[in-house]
């Protein structure tokens, strides 16, 4: 209050005030930024029984949840590992870390078995239909293996082909050839996991 006059009106003292009116001007509150995935581990490749970490940084995540989720490589099976700093898998081989300086989720995986091999996938949910993701893919090594329905034995008449198939799996995808008895290598081409290679055998002329 600045201003304060008096005057005399009929013969009484009225106490006329001023009154100046403070008007405090707000100004828009700051926008709300998108939250972002500022850093992901890249692909991963490691031994059954060993140890991996897997590392998502987020920013102006505050009021979202985030979430690592593993998915099968053809992505037909999805699994909730965690949520926000709380790990929801029950499997005593993964923890969780959650760092609030840099606001990064680390997912840790011990005693890596076979069936770790996937993608994961951390995510930031922003609606039921809308979320920010980024996915490291975990390859577990696996030693080649021949299949049992590769051909065992064949018996073929003299001048006539021969088909002998071989099933193998393995990661890195191996590399397949075959050999005679006498250890000469056989041209083939490269075979990836799993694939079926024929070779034809005719008598030396």
């Amino acid at each position: 209050m600045k201003a304060r006059n008096s005057a005399m009106l009929g013969g009484m003292g009225v106490v006329v005030v001023a009154v100046v009116l403070l008007v405090v001007a707000v100004g828009p509150a700051r926008a709300q930024r998108t939250p972002t995935i500022s850093y992901i581990t890249q692909e991963q490749i490691k031994d059954i029984g060993g140890t991996v970490e897997l590392e998502c940084a987020v920013l102006y995540a505050n009021e979202y949840s985030v979430h690592w989720v593993k998915t099968s490589n053809d992505r037909s099976d999805v699994v909730f590992l965690s949520t926000g700093s709380s790990l929801v898998l029950k499997d005593s081989r993964f923890s969780l870390r959650y760092d609030l300086s840099s606001t990064t989720y680390t997912l840790q995986i011990k005693d890596i078995q076979e069936t770790d091999a996937g993608i994961y996938q951390c995510q930031v949910v922003l609606s039921v239909t809308n979320k920010i993701t980024a996915e490291v893919p975990l390859n577990v090594r696996r030693p080649p293996s021949i299949s049992d329905n590769s051909t065992q034995s064949l018996v073929v008449s003299e001048g006539q082909p021969a088909q002998m198939e071989c099933y193998a799996s393995g990661y890195p995808v191996p590399q397949i050839t075959w050999r005679r008895e006498n250890n000469a290598i056989l041209p083939t081409a490269n075979v990836g996991i799993g694939a079926k290679i024929s070779y034809y055998v005719h008598p030396e002329p």
